[in-house]
């Protein structure tokens, strides 16, 4: 009998066998497709080798995605981690109505995008919304602020929606990790240690920080990739502004009907979003998953 400990391999082939194909053959599927021309308007699929990808990194549009994608991550990314872990510290107390409180903040997380995306539509409405109605009232503004059709502000809407529906996730994950450091390490150290940042950078940090780098790892993958909310709140517009690289995915394969075309793009996305991952797991420190 194989023992699980000498040949874990055989015991986890069940579990890992469905995983990797339905990893495996999307990816392999896209790059096959992005190799040939398929289309709706014309039959049959002929190889066209990297035609596809020359049309697509020619093109003005996927530039533009290429730029609004990175700046997307880079705000929202970060954004979502520090957030979440500031609420987590704060939801971490005991206080009257705290378990309400937990309940209300997981509220984003659980609506579907299509929800999310008309709750933030309403907020930044330029006639009635809740935004600039409140900076009307405040007296900062005196008439409206075009939020959604601003192509300076549209982008930042949207990662001010995004962040808001990632938050719950952070959150959640930041107080498993607190919830896991030792109490008696946290009293020995509010007692060393008066100050709660000095508690925070040389206690809590230590234990939390695995925790911290995957969620970034994770959400600057989900930002990178965001297509929901871009869809519903702005379609991609005004122009270009919040064009990225997943809704250029749906505009060549479902608004050209280029199907090669939008396997192109797919595939480009997965090989950056690869490159990424081995790239931040290489500049990690080996003994980063290692409790001190």
């Amino acid at each position: 009998m194989w023992s699980l400990k000498r040949f874990p391999a055989p015991w986890l082939l069940p579990a890992l066998l469905p995983v990797a194909v339905m990893t495996i053959y999307p990816v392999a599927h896209a790059l096959w497709t992005s190799l040939h021309s398929v289309t709706l308007l014309f039959p049959g699929e002929p190889f066209v080798g990297l035609d596809n990808y020359q049309r697509v990194v020619t093109s003005n549009y996927f530039w533009d995605a290429i730029r609004n994608s990175l700046v997307f991550t880079l705000l929202a990314a970060p954004s979502v981690v520090v957030i979440g872990t500031l609420v987590a510290l704060f939801l971490q107390r005991r206080f009257f109505g705290s378990q309400l409180v937990r309940s209300v903040v997981l509220l984003p997380w659980v609506l579907p995008g299509a929800i999310s995306a008309v709750l933030w539509i309403w907020v930044f409405h330029p006639s009635f919304g809740v935004l600039n109605g409140i900076l009307r009232e405040l007296n900062l503004i005196d008439g409206s602020i075009p939020w959604l059709t601003s192509p300076r502000l549209a982008l930042v809407a949207v990662v001010v929606a995004h962040v808001w529906t990632q938050v719950p996730f952070a959150v959640v994950l930041i107080m498993a990790a607190l919830a896991a450091i030792n109490p008696e390490t946290l009293e020995a150290a509010a007692i060393d240690c008066r100050s709660r940042f000095k508690r925070f950078r040389h206690i809590v940090f230590p234990e939390i920080k695995a925790m911290i780098v995957v969620l970034t790892v994770y959400n600057a993958l989900t930002a990178f990739t965001s297509y929901d909310l871009v869809y519903a709140m702005t379609g991609g517009g005004p122009g270009t502004a919040t064009t990225l690289l997943s809704f250029q995915i749906w505009r060549e394969s479902f608004s050209m009907y280029d199907f090669g075309a939008g396997s192109a793009v797919a595939f480009i996305v997965v090989s950056i979003s690869a490159v990424l991952i081995v790239a931040i797991t290489r500049a990690l420190p080996s003994d980063l998953f290692e409790r001190e």
